[in-house]
């Protein structure tokens, strides 16, 4: 009987060998580069635009060993651009940081203020993009909690905030001071350069809550309770929070298993990323004391 398992299994090996058809050589086109744009507003500092590009899948053979060299890394970065920002009749050029970052010292920070921003790279590509820069709004309440026990310690974090007139979209954002990178595009200025790491992103919108207050509490799994932690409320509009919204859920594990790909809204004319202007309210705070 095992004997005749055994040549049944054998035999659908086979038939299915079989039936497999021959690989079909596809020609692909090549695409070529776009340019990729991120901004951020330092509160009370600068503002800074940080300029990548994409790369074509086949310069890039994971299989074949390829990893993120130095060399992939310059190709993706975008140097040598002119990048200027526009409000009430005045226009600043942004000066480089280092390679693919751009920043403005003496650019304002205008409540109600439409900034536009203006892209020529080294080889002719030119993009452009505008934002209002939306009112501050501030936490009525922010309250670390350390939850101890004697299997675990859990951080979470209590919020209140008042929602403003009409309807509005908030993003919070969680840092921890981390190590120093040497490389890398760090815009945030809470911690020193290169130890600013993003833990967590949490999106609301007021259409999820009733009356004009917010109350809730977000878990911080990936904080511990040694850590300085700085937490900031922006207020932004819902272009830019559906552009979150999607990118949040297209790096969940069922995209990373179909690897189906997901296209991203923009504002940039000419090119791919965002370019926003919210200012944020910051509170900092060493868990230690909680």
């Amino acid at each position: 009987m095992k004997y005749i398992k055994y040549l049944v299994f054998i035999s659908i090996v086979v038939l299915f060998s079989a039936c497999r058809p021959e690989p079909l050589e596809i020609d692909i086109p090549r695409l070529d580069p776009q340019v990729v744009v991120f901004s951020q507003v330092i509160p009370s500092a600068l503002m800074t635009v940080a300029l990548t590009q994409t790369i074509d899948a086949l310069d890039f053979n994971e299989e074949e060993g390829d990893s993120l060299s130095q060399d992939i890394l310059d190709a993706l970065l975008v140097s040598n651009a002119t990048v200027t920002i526009g409000y009430r009749d005045q226009v600043d050029t942004l000066f480089p940081v280092t390679n693919g970052l751009y920043a403005s010292v003496g650019t304002p920070s205008f409540l109600n203020e439409t900034y536009t921003l203006n892209i020529l790279t080294e080889d002719g590509r030119a993009l452009s993009a505008e934002n209002t820069m939306l009112p501050i709004v501030a936490f009525n309440e922010a309250t670390p909690v350390i939850e101890r026990s004697s299997e675990d310690t859990l951080v979470k974090f209590d919020f209140r905030i008042v929602d403003a007139p009409g309807d509005n979209w908030y993003m919070i954002n969680f840092y921890s001071n981390g190590e120093e990178e040497e490389e890398g595009i760090d815009l945030n200025s809470f911690f020193q350069s290169g130890s600013n790491v993003l833990k967590k992103t949490e999106l609301l919108s007021d259409i999820a809550f009733e009356g004009n207050v917010f109350e809730g509490t977000i878990d911080l799994p990936n904080v511990s309770p040694m850590d300085s932690i700085v937490v900031t409320l922006s207020n932004i509009n819902e272009d830019y929070y559906n552009y979150l919204e999607i990118r949040q859920s297209s790096t969940n594990l069922f995209t990373e298993i179909t690897k189906e790909p997901v296209s991203l809204p923009t504002n940039i004319e000419g090119g791919l990323g965002f370019f926003n202007t919210h200012f944020p309210d910051a509170v900092y705070f060493d868990l230690n004391e909680f």
